[in-house]
């Protein structure tokens, strides 16, 4: 079929726009009206072959009534608003096809990897259409019908902006300033806040229109409120156990989402720099070497490979494992240092240039990828793949071949991205994983060896706490006579022409071959770049060691990672 003229009404407005701006990347001619634009909406909608309404909530039907009887019998009629049966019942005025349309996404997000909720009314052609344009942007598509996506946007959207208007108006109420909540916050409490603060800095009418609109609003508020009452009156009657019960209640309703959303907000944590203190109700570690986790990650697969028998810690980031050495619950550690199709993973760096943390070990882990689904389906028709993003980066040459308009969806591990696939139950998602733990999940290997190179291997050190890595103890370092290689990182007090150029003639001077040199920025201080340099040698051998005191008279700070 040839290019529809897509007629935007509300095309001034913030999707309005994102929405003209999408359509004019897929090639399609774009018309819109809006205040103030030569074309009405009724012009808008003889010319047009797809007419978009794109207004105010509480405009929606009145927009919709105005222009259906005016629109081609051979076009399309659709909206993009938050609920769908008041619009949709207002289309069948029309003659033309009709469907809704709802991005649950804002105006601000690049549209690839974003869900839309598309719900049919009448004409196949033009649902089949949208659906195909929004997949090959990688758009992750769902379909409901108009009443059960109400329904669910009750409890989705207006439920959650109900919630979070009320916690900020119970701080409001308090008269203490905001300022004195966030610097006493704990990391959770700060993503909190940071998300009902996203909430509350956009348009009140949108929000207000959400909740009192949805015809399921009012009986799923009042079911929310039912369910404060009752956890508020174990607070007043100090009753322990019935408070308890509704806790362990809600976290089974949650079943195996609890991990995941662990793993997940850890990851976020830590992305943030806001890393949460371990929980401290036991001092006793839950093993004897920490490992990212979960079972039958590439971590966990690693450290069975290298000491079997050892019974690890499973954690949520790489930044717990150093934390857990660091406070002497467990002595060692194992983390991804290094991939030898991706490099370097940029969080093991900066942990082990702010901590007192030493490189005992670095043993190599092949990495071999899968495609894992709940049941074989063709490549085609997948639309989703999750994964970590280390195997996207690994296999985005197969993604790129055979699926690329498969929406990416980054996870915190490649088994959280196994269980998100279980629990979804959709043949048009994927996980890429090791074919291993896809067994272990009961799921199908749909295509295995996906890796881009096959001799794609991840380097994991072994980490131990204690050692003296500053370099003014390595005049009598621990005796390692057996160690060939050894990383340091160091910084500059400012930067100078030469300054790295003198470091780097050290290590020529005293005939010490360099293998690696990379350069990041310093988590701690903005601005401040601090180098990573691996090469050949023990540090017990003299010229390293006087290469290693010539870079220390030349440097702001000197750190030896390990030699092994």
């Amino acid at each position: 079929m040839e290019k529809p003229v897509i007629g935007i009404i509300g095309g001034k407005g913030k999707m309005g726009k994102y929405f003209t701006e999408f359509f004019e990347r897929n090639g399609y001619s774009v018309i819109i009206s809006d205040k103030q634009t030569k074309l009405t909406n009724r012009q808008v909608a003889k010319k047009a072959d797809v007419v978009i309404i794109s207004v105010p909530i509480d405009k929606t039907e009145e927009v919709i009534r105005e222009v259906a009887p005016h629109i081609k019998k051979s076009g399309l009629l659709m909206d993009l608003t938050s609920f769908k049966v008041f619009p949709m019942e207002a289309m069948k005025k029309t003659k033309a096809s009709y469907l809704g349309c709802h991005p649950l996404f804002g105006p601000t997000a690049p549209i690839e990897g974003q869900l839309a909720i598309l719900c049919p009314g009448k004409g196949k052609k033009w649902f089949n259409w949208l659906k195909d344009l929004l997949a090959k942007n990688k758009v992750i598509v769902r379909e409901l019908p108009a009443k059960k996506h109400d329904e669910f946007m009750a409890y989705i959207q207006a439920l959650t902006h109900f919630s979070d208007i009320a916690l900020v108006d119970a701080l409001r109420k308090s008269k203490i300033p905001i300022q004195k909540f966030i610097s006493y916050e704990s990391p959770v409490y700060r993503l909190e806040l940071d998300m009902i603060g996203r909430i509350l800095n956009q348009d009140p009418n949108l929000y207000a229109n959400i909740q009192i609109q949805n015809p399921s609003s009012s009986k799923v508020i009042k079911s929310f409120i039912k369910s404060c009452e009752e956890l508020a009156k174990t607070i007043d009657q100090k009753n322990i156990k019935g408070n308890t019960d509704i806790f362990k209640k809600c976290a089974k309703y949650l079943d195996g989402f609890c991990k995941t959303a662990m793993e997940e907000s850890d990851k976020l944590l830590s992305y943030l720099n806001l890393i949460p203190e371990l929980p401290t109700t036991s001092d006793k570690p839950k093993g004897d070497i920490a490992v990212l986790g979960p079972k039958n990650t590439y971590s966990d697969m690693a450290l069975k490979n290298y000491r079997p028998k050892i019974k690890p810690d499973y954690v949520s980031s790489i930044a717990e494992v150093f934390e857990l050495i660091k406070k002497g619950k467990v002595k060692e550690g194992l983390v991804p240092i290094e991939n030898s199709l991706t490099g370097s993973v940029r969080e093991t760096l900066d942990e082990l240039y702010h901590n007192n943390i030493w490189i005992e070990k670095v043993i190599s882990q092949p990495i071999h990828l899968a495609l894992v689904g709940i049941k074989k389906v063709p490549l085609s028709k997948i639309q989703i793949i999750y994964s970590h993003p280390q195997p996207l980066l690994q296999s985005r040459g197969f993604i790129n071949k055979h699926i690329a308009k498969a929406a990416r969806i980054p996870v915190a591990s490649t088994v959280a991205a196994l269980e998100r696939v279980a629990r979804e139950k959709r043949e048009d998602s994927v996980a890429i994983a090791s074919p291993f733990a896809a067994k272990i999940h009961g799921l199908t290997v749909i295509q295995d060896s996906i890796e881009d190179n096959k001799s794609n291997t991840t380097y994991f050190a072994v980490l131990k706490g204690n050692e003296k890595s500053q370099l003014k103890n390595v005049v009598n370092p621990p005796r390692r006579e057996k160690c060939r290689k050894t990383s340091i990182a160091f910084n500059f007090d400012k930067d100078s022409p030469g300054s790295l150029y003198s470091v780097l003639q050290s290590f020529a001077d005293n005939k010490v071959n360099m293998t690696k040199i990379e350069s990041r920025p310093n988590s701690k201080i903005p601005g401040e770049y601090v180098f990573y340099i691996d090469f050949e040698g023990n540090i017990n051998k003299p010229n390293v060691k006087k290469a290693l005191g010539q870079i220390k008279r030349k440097v702001a700070k000197l750190k030896v990672l390990g030699c092994y």
